[in-house]
């Protein structure tokens, strides 16, 4: 069957991750210690069934690794590493020929959403995409799971009413997105500039080439 929708990675898909490293070299070396502790404690969320209460168990095991108080990793967490962050993305262009694509392929009745672990926030105003017809926008930890975790894919299937093969997921991490949206029996698209044997329905290294190559799924 027909893939009928999109759902959309944000970090690294919708715009060069080199781009937002060079526009974040300052913001990482001021907070070098907090992003060391927070990226290890992504990790060890990944590995965690449901979480009732996501952003106070992030806070939690947050403060236990740093040695300050849950209201302090808190603040840190939202403060710097959810919005002074953010800000660093009015900076950052998304990939050429993106928003043409995307455009194109919503005059041709594609539906479209996002799915990204990270808090959106402003950043599809940063990148000038905001009229474009997302049908939601979601961060995966309001599921209460991160990616690979099937539970944020499915959440979009149950939003859009389609089978799961009629939406391919777009991301450029293979282990999170690619395997995650896979597990929950979505069509797979892979942003990557190498694929060392790895596979998925779609692998691409730019948005034209990503228009051709959907043209056979559709």
């Amino acid at each position: 069957m027909a893939v009928k929708a999109l759902i959309f990675d944000i970090d690294g898909t919708l715009y060069p991750n080199r781009a937002m490293m060079i526009r974040s070299s300052g913001f990482f070396l001021r907070h070098l210690y907090l992003i060391y502790h927070f990226n290890i404690v992504r990790k060890d969320l990944r590995k965690v069934g449901r979480i009732e209460h996501f952003e106070a168990t992030q806070a939690g095991m947050l403060a236990a690794r740093m040695g300050i108080h849950v209201d302090d990793a808190r603040k840190l967490i939202d403060g710097i590493l959810y919005k002074k962050w953010e800000r660093v993305f009015r900076r950052v262009k998304p990939f050429p020929e993106l928003k043409k694509t995307l455009q194109q392929l919503a005059d041709q009745g594609l539906r479209f959403g996002i799915l990204s672990d990270f808090p959106i926030g402003k950043k599809m105003e940063y990148f000038g995409l905001q009229d474009l017809p997302w049908e939601f926008q979601f961060s995966s930890r309001d599921s209460g799971y991160l990616k690979p975790s099937i539970r944020p894919f499915l959440h979009c299937i149950e939003t859009m009413q389609l089978q799961p093969h009629e939406i391919l997921y777009v991301g450029n991490s293979y282990s999170y997105d690619v395997v995650g949206s896979r597990k929950a029996g979505m069509k797979t698209a892979w942003l990557t500039g190498s694929s060392k044997g790895k596979q998925a329905d779609i692998i691409f290294d730019n948005y034209r080439v990503f228009a051709q190559k959907l043209t056979t799924l559709l």
